[in-house]
């Protein structure tokens, strides 16, 4: 992330950007919480190697694949402390 943990308004922009970019082409409301965490993701993943529109989009997009990847339709589910 950003050394200073305060992004300018350039890279605020950027990830807004990404946000919104990202949104679209899953058809993800960017308030729903599928969105908010995709926004969450992409201000985490923001530093000198993801400091594009672009390579945000690519970053996030390897995340959701990998998040995918454990997640089976259709299984059992997990017991939670609550059960």
């Amino acid at each position: 992330m950003n050394s200073s943990s305060i992004f300018n308004v350039e890279q605020l922009n950027t990830i807004r950007d990404a946000h919104l970019e990202w949104c679209a082409e899953n058809s993800v409301d960017p308030k729903s919480p599928l969105g908010e965490e995709a926004a969450a993701f992409l201000i985490r993943a923001f530093d000198v190697e993801h400091d594009s529109v672009d390579r945000l989009i690519t970053s996030l997009d390897h995340h959701m694949r990998e998040r995918g990847r454990h997640v089976q339709i259709g299984s059992t589910s997990i017991p939670s402390k609550d059960d």
